[in-house]
């Protein structure tokens, strides 16, 4: 059998596959590189326009923070000066939070913390309505934290949840029948991930036509995933993601015990 060495043909057809490898290793690395450069390009615009939109925001919060302490404290209080200056330095604090990418549960906590701290400075009968608003103000903006997804409360920074508040029937309607059903249960769980389509739900749950549907229309109403368009992929809301992480939470607990 006839080697490179002693046959040309053979020695220049193997330098060119080796060549073309090459080339086409090369080509697949020069590939992942423009991937990632324009996926860093994509993540700074991004983050560009993120903070563009931030700071007129953070501006209006803290401006409001202002009009609505000297509006809404009370008038004829020799405590007056000095509480609206702390409520506002406090609360302009906390608006500047807006701007960042993610909050912890315990910076949310420190701010609560230091609220405690000042009604215990509290002088008169007519406190109450000055840290009422005060208050107001705070899990305003800590509700628009929570809607921007820069801060997700965990339990040990959280207030705690007054049971009593629960309704059973709105719970049971709302939250537990959506997802007391496992082929729900596992789209849920697929559109935490990404937006799917219908064929793609339908390959996953293995329903089909109607029968996925049906599903689909539990969890359209209940306010778990929403439709782009009329014929567009599905997306899971925040009231759907919150649903998943606080089930996953309580199976945490249960395995626990």
């Amino acid at each position: 059998m006839e080697t490179a060495n002693e046959n040309p043909e053979i020695y220049y057809r193997e330098e060119l596959h080796s060549i073309k490898e090459e080339v086409t290793t090369l080509r697949h690395e020069f590939s992942r590189f423009l991937q990632r450069e324009n996926q860093q390009h994509i993540e700074g615009m991004i983050g560009e326009m993120k903070r563009n939109f931030m700071r007129p925001m953070v501006d209006y919060l803290c401006e409001d923070v202002s009009e609505r302490m000297h509006n809404w404290m009370t008038m004829d209080c020799r405590m007056r000066d000095f509480c609206e200056t702390a409520f506002r330095e406090l609360l302009q604090e906390t608006a500047g939070l807006v701007g960042r990418s993610k909050i912890e549960a315990e910076t949310i906590k420190l701010y609560r913390d230091r609220l405690e701290e000042l009604k215990k400075e509290a002088k008169t009968s007519s406190c109450g309505k000055c840290f009422s608003e005060a208050t107001n103000l705070f899990e305003k903006q800590v509700k628009l934290m929570r809607s921007l997804q820069i801060y997700e409360a965990r339990e040990e920074g959280d207030r705690k949840v007054d049971i009593s508040e629960i309704e059973p029937e709105k719970l049971v309607s709302e939250v537990c029948e959506p997802v007391a059903n496992r082929q729900r249960l596992l789209m849920l769980k697929a559109l935490s991930g990404g937006s799917k389509t219908f064929s793609e739900l339908s390959k996953l749950t293995g329903l089909r036509g109607g029968n996925l549907l049906f599903h689909l229309q539990k969890l359209l109403e209940t306010g778990m995933i929403l439709q782009r368009n009329e014929r567009g992929d599905y997306i899971i809301t925040r009231k759907g993601y919150s649903t998943l992480q606080g089930l996953s939470r309580i199976y945490s607990e249960i395995e626990k015990e």
